[in-house]
């Protein structure tokens, strides 16, 4: 049986390695070995520690690109960010990804948010795949467009830039005798193939052609939804008639914004993912219960009206199948682009993490919103028939047809 290499070397959360969970036990109940190259290893055992894998630290930057660009335009702009300002510290990094990707040996290589690792690749053999959002597939243009019309930047700008960056990079490629680029894009048109773990109308890149395949998203508690431990009862509080549930990280808005639930007496269901819960709960009512960690997601979605969240992919994708409007405090520029992609499909409205007041006001106004309502059950009916565990099985079948 093969020998799989699965790397993750950007972004961060459970995103990008909790969707391969159920992937990688297919994989080993197939037969296949599993390596696993992770940016963060603590929560990858967390999720794997009672599998038979091979796990390895990614080779990534540590700290802080000098100077920082904090807001990129294109995807190149990004990896400026990310160790691709000097020829010295990119030759590094990739030397350190060949030399794992040659110890281990792989027969095939699977690649989420790793464009290093991509590189690094480049001239091995066996099949290559890219599995996950669009954020972490940009399209095979020339120059990249603007990942976000709010940083757009003239073409010729882009341009200019983008040639400086492959020019950089061909210059380590050749020191490794591998096979050059002439644009940021072809790395990822070159992959046998692209899957992505979203829905066209969630990506990043709305205007995507070219050898992606929109599998659809599979996350762990959704495959699981049919299973007893996943539609476990939840402790409801009683409050009035509309239901709120929020999963959020901590910012500056978060303790006002649920303050002024609880004084409103509405319902609420709050998973903190690092958020004080002994600090905040003195000064909320009984009506706002937090938890944290985390609940059933098919019980939560069924129960509330409206949601509120850091426009985290995954949990987007399972509000809007269950029609709930939601209201997106991003905290990422990845989450930004995806709250756009959401206020501009009417299902959505979205606040700055700074702004408490602001969040407010758009809560509010969420709530009495039928449109919104509306447009996020318009977006649940179109994708009535959608399966995640078919979007799963079709990520098995795809990876299995080139081993």
């Amino acid at each position: 049986m093969a020998k799989i290499v699965f790397s993750w070397e950007m972004g961060g959360g459970y995103g990008h390695v909790g969707p391969f969970r159920p992937v990688a036990e297919r994989l080993l109940a197939n037969g296949h070995h599993l390596a696993l190259v992770v940016k963060d290893l603590k929560r990858t055992a967390d999720l794997f520690s009672d599998l038979d894998i091979d796990l390895f630290q990614a080779p990534i930057k540590l700290g802080p690109a000098i100077p920082y660009n904090p807001t990129p335009a294109t995807f190149s702009h990004l990896l400026a960010n990310m160790g691709y300002q000097e020829a010295r510290e990119l030759r590094a990094l990739i030397g350190a990804w060949r030399n794992l990707f040659q110890a281990i040996k792989p027969n095939l290589f699977l690649f989420d948010h790793s464009p290093t690792a991509m590189l690094a690749a480049r001239g091995m053999s066996g099949p290559k795949l890219t599995v996950g959002t669009g954020f972490c597939c940009p399209v095979d243009e020339f120059p990249l467009p603007s990942m976000a019309p709010w940083r757009a930047m003239e073409a010729d700008q882009r341009e200019r830039d983008e040639r400086a960056m492959v020019e950089l990079i061909n210059s380590v490629l050749e020191s490794f005798q591998q096979p050059q680029i002439q644009r940021i894009g072809q790395i990822y048109a070159e992959m046998d193939a692209n899957l992505l773990t979203t829905f066209s109308e969630l990506d990043h890149y709305p205007h995507r052609v070219g050898n992606s395949v929109y599998l659809g998203p599979w996350s762990g508690s959704v495959l699981k939804a049919n299973d007893a431990d996943h539609n476990l009862p939840v402790d409801m509080p009683e409050g009035k008639k509309t239901k709120i549930f929020a999963y959020l990280k901590p910012s500056r808005a978060v303790p006002e914004l649920l303050r002024w639930i609880s004084g409103q007496g509405f319902s609420a269901l709050v998973v903190g993912d690092g958020i004080d819960k002994n600090k905040l709960e003195p000064i909320l009512s009984d009506n706002v219960r937090i938890h944290t960690s985390a609940l059933p997601i098919e019980t939560v979605r069924r129960w509330c009206d409206v949601a509120i969240l850091n426009a985290s992919h995954g949990t987007t994708c399972d509000l809007l199948m269950a029609g709930k409007p939601l209201l997106q405090i991003p905290l990422a520029f990845e989450q930004e682009i995806l709250a756009r992609r959401t206020v501009d499909m009417g299902a959505a409205l979205d606040a700055s993490p700074e702004q408490p007041r602001q969040a407010i006001q758009q809560l509010s106004a969420l709530i009495g919103s039928a449109s919104h309502a509306r447009e996020a059950q318009a977006f649940a009916e179109r994708h009535h028939d959608f399966d995640p565990i078919n979007a799963f099985e079709e990520c098995i079948r795809q990876i299995q047809t080139l081993i």
